[in-house]
């Protein structure tokens, strides 16, 4: 069963250095993921658990997921040659709203979906230059870098270089490495969110593990 839970995208110490990378915007919500199997949508979770329409914090990405993908997402598989043999794929989204700050949701705020990566059973994760290929014309994250993998271009982003505010997520083929297994990806977080998470810290606890994290992930 093609199920996946997402994977913990590494901050850039241990990322490649010098290999061409796409460089996305990175969102600040949280992970949600959907299961297509025979031209169903059968089963949705967050990272790590199963939830329903009547959940009430996540309840609300099931309609507007279904509303903004569940018939394009299919309709890309029968139109692109490579996977039009896919019958049952993990789809990995970030459910967000204007005001989410590290995982944190207002509970007023108008919610939103965005699709940022397909996982095709026993195929993998697509790469970074196929799901643009393939899946560029849908609401994916923007594109803000695309080049090598540079310090220069770790401490751009960290300065608010590029449009973004939490940060940008890198993915890159491993040298010599073929679709779908053999890719990279790690994140770079701006000066800006981490001052921002720092601050927030001060007065809600919830925050002050993440902080650590974050400032262990970012070296």
């Amino acid at each position: 069963m093609g199920w996946k839970e997402y994977w913990t995208i590494p901050g850039p110490r241990d990322a490649p250095r010098g290999l061409p990378c796409i460089g996305f915007e990175k969102y600040d919500g949280s992970n949600l993921r959907y299961l297509w199997r025979k031209g169903k949508w059968v089963k949705f979770g967050t990272r790590h658990r199963l939830f329903d329409a009547t959940d009430e914090d996540f309840g609300i990405g099931i309609e507007l997921f279904l509303k903004k993908y569940g018939d394009s997402i299919p309709k890309a598989f029968c139109d692109t040659k490579e996977l039009r043999s896919v019958s049952e794929a993990t789809i990995f989204c970030e459910f967000y709203g204007e005001h989410s700050f590290a995982g944190f949701h207002e509970p007023t705020d108008p919610k939103d979906v965005i699709l940022l990566d397909v996982c095709p059973y026993k195929k993998g994760v697509i790469g970074p230059r196929d799901f643009l290929r393939w899946f560029g014309h849908l609401h994916i994250p923007a594109v803000v870098y695309e080049g090598d993998f540079t310090e220069s271009f770790i401490q751009d982003v960290r300065a608010g270089t590029y449009p973004v505010f939490e940060g940008v997520v890198v993915k890159g083929n491993k040298p010599n490495g073929k679709y779908p297994h053999n890719f990279w990806s790690a994140k770079v977080k701006t000066r800006k969110w981490l001052d921002e998470l720092k601050r927030k810290s001060e007065y809600i606890e919830a925050l002050r593990a993440m902080l650590a994290e974050n400032e262990k992930e970012q070296g």
